[in-house]
């Protein structure tokens, strides 16, 4: 089937890993770690002198980053640890990944796989999405009023392709957009060795604009957090005082600069008030506690942070769900239509139901593969950002047709476009978590906002829990009663 016109990221490797159990953070590792099947079957392929990237997870109960890392350096490869997470970053041959299962405190040996931008130019069939209609299909708007919230002073990080914050002044920097920032992405500015060491930040901070070209950051985060000031408020995204911390990982993302955007993001939480994290990216295949992404989402939950991902863009098929939404610590949204948007529910929704066809599915009756709530995903006009070239040329198709299904006005064009998708769903819900710890004073933790979604979401008649989890969010009732 078609997918919808806006990028998913899809890691072109399998998952690392087969277990069905989180590793035990005490447990000593006296053989050989894990190297994932993937990454041994590239290091036999390779020649004696090539050198591959690879990700290594070590037990931070037994060691530290930077003890492994030396040792590392120390067999003439390239590492850099981040300083929250247990992974390090490590050039090194097919006879040094070898000897690195073998030090002391290494876990795992994953290759740092590619994640793809999923959404080719001519993918957009009448695809586009009004906040105007999202935002009141979920009463944020009504929550918002009755309770006088906005997200204010509560800080939405958004890790994605990064924000112009420039250009768009719904999520200017530094007012809107408090931090904005660029992970490195050039092999050279990241890996250190014995006789090249570390220098500088792998971060470029700071910057009013963090998107290359893609222009998805931009427009999730319109959805999340924009004002609106560019359309008059009609285009007002859900939290439009919430703080929007921009952590840009790339046109071209790989595992690693994922990694290090969740790093930054523990790093600052206090700094910037980090309470929610989205997510609009993801993969295919079986969840696996063990995979690198799987292993970061869980620290930043435990660390007090709400994790929302993209349930993913594979549907109407079962078992088609992004795997790292299913991780029972994370929120999964599917995508709907907005209640009022008629000619989506023609185009992509079932004939009088609201779930979006191209929504992922889960698996029937089972107890973890299913989405945790829906929120609207089609027909939703966002921010646009200056550099976004990959989005606007896909969209520019119905963005400057009439009578195309979009419903952008032509005088807010300059700055505004259309995009659907499991990835325009995902701020709604990610907003929603900032107008309610807002209510809350910041005092929910990720299990209690989980819990609060699933307890007030409305249920979608004639769809099952693996279709739309618990229902579509509701935040009027969410924000109700998360004090």
């Amino acid at each position: 089937m078609r997918r919808p016109g806006t990028w998913t990221l899809l890691i072109a490797a399998a998952v690392v890993g087969a277990s069905c159990s989180e590793p035990s953070s005490g447990a000593r590792h006296s053989a050989s770690a894990t190297i994932a099947p993937l990454l041994a079957d590239l290091l036999v392929a390779a020649a004696p002198t090539d050198t591959e990237f690879v990700i290594v997870q070590f037990d931070d109960a037994t060691t530290s980053g930077a003890v492994v890392a030396s040792r590392i350096q120390g067999l003439g490869a390239g590492a850099r640890a981040l300083t929250q997470l247990p992974f390090i970053g490590v050039l090194a041959t097919p006879a040094q990944v070898q000897t690195i299962a073998t030090l002391p405190g290494v876990i795992q040996i994953s290759p740092n796989s590619q994640l793809h931008y999923l959404g080719a130019p001519g993918g957009l069939r009448a695809l586009a999405a009004l906040l105007d209609e999202s935002v009141p299909t979920i009463k944020a708007d009504q929550a918002r009023t009755r309770y006088g919230v906005t997200g204010r002073g509560i800080g939405v990080a958004i890790l994605d392709s990064g924000i112009d914050g420039l250009y768009q002044v719904d999520v200017q920097y530094p007012s809107r957009t408090i931090q904005n920032l660029k992970v490195l992405v050039n092999q050279k500015d990241v890996i250190c060795f014995r006789t090249l060491p570390c220098v500088g930040s792998i971060y470029v901070e700071n910057l009013p604009n963090s998107e290359t070209s893609v222009g998805h950051g931009t427009h999730v985060s319109g959805i999340a957090g924009g004002n609106g000031t560019l359309s008059n408020g009609l285009y007002t995204g859900v939290a439009p005082g919430s703080n929007l911390i921009g952590i840009g990982t790339g046109d071209v993302l790989f595992i690693f600069w994922a990694l290090a955007g969740f790093d930054y993001i523990l790093q600052h939480q206090d700094d910037y008030n980090i309470k929610v994290v989205n997510n609009s990216w993801g993969t295919s295949g079986p969840f696996d506690p063990k995979d690198p992404i799987n292993v970061a989402t869980k620290r930043v939950h435990n660390r007090g942070i709400t994790v929302v991902f993209a349930a993913g863009n594979d549907g109407p098929d079962q078992n088609t769900l992004n795997p790292y939404s299913v991780a029972p610590w994370v929120i999964g949204v599917a995508a709907s239509c907005s209640a009022t948007d008629t000619l989506a529910q023609r185009v992509h929704c079932q004939p009088g139901g609201m779930l979006a066809d191209f929504s992922s599915r889960g698996v029937p009756g089972d107890p973890l593969y299913h989405p945790t709530v829906t929120a609207p995903g089609v027909h939703v006009i966002s921010a646009r950002a200056s550099t976004g070239t990959v989005l606007n040329t896909s969209d520019a198709p119905h963005d400057f047709d009439l009578t195309s299904s979009c419903g952008l006005r032509q005088e807010f064009i300059a700055y505004y476009t259309c995009a659907s998708g499991t990835s325009m769903a995902t701020p709604h819900v990610t907003g929603v978590v900032a107008l309610m710890q807002e209510r809350a004073g910041g005092r929910l933790r990720p299990d209690q906002v989980r819990d609060l979604l699933v307890q007030t979401a409305d249920p979608m008649a004639g769809y099952a829990v693996f279709e739309v989890g618990a229902g579509l969010v509701n935040a009027l009732e969410a924000v109700g009663r998360s004090r």
